[in-house]
């Protein structure tokens, strides 16, 4: 009988470590389930969804129509994968690899592979981007 409750246990442990809703929204697994949400968003085209991802403060000062003419249409991302994601005393940091075309004469138009680091916060009792280069 006690073997019972063991197993039950450890299985609702380790059930617990990836749940997400909706006392885990700090942990690495939403942070990267929120990466990648994002990054399907913008590669769907739905810039205002993608939007919504981003930090507070960035929104207060960038509208949606300047967030989507952001890189106007230089780089097209064709597809993005979060590779990892760490936790940290300044919110998160996100490893993604990025593949695009640069959409530029007299540039290859092959696709390229690139990985990246993003920086997140949780504010608001949620994960949001915090723009590059900020």
């Amino acid at each position: 009988m006690v073997s019972v409750f063991a197993i039950a246990g450890l299985a609702g442990f380790a059930g617990w470590r990836h749940a997400i809703w909706p006392l885990n929204q700090h942990s690495e697994v939403a942070l990267a389930r929120r990466a990648q949400q994002f990054w399907d968003l913008k590669l769907s085209g739905d810039s205002l969804g993608a939007y919504d991802y981003m930090a507070e403060s960035y929104r207060r000062r960038v509208t949606a129509t300047g967030f989507g003419r952001e890189g106007s249409g230089l780089v097209v991302h064709t597809g993005a994968t979060v590779q990892g994601v760490r936790v940290d005393e300044k919110g998160g940091e996100v490893e993604v690899e990025l593949k695009h075309i640069f959409n530029k004469e007299h540039f290859d138009r092959a696709e390229t592979t690139s990985l990246i680091k993003e920086r997140w916060v949780f504010e608001n009792g949620g994960w949001y981007r915090w723009p590059m280069g900020s």
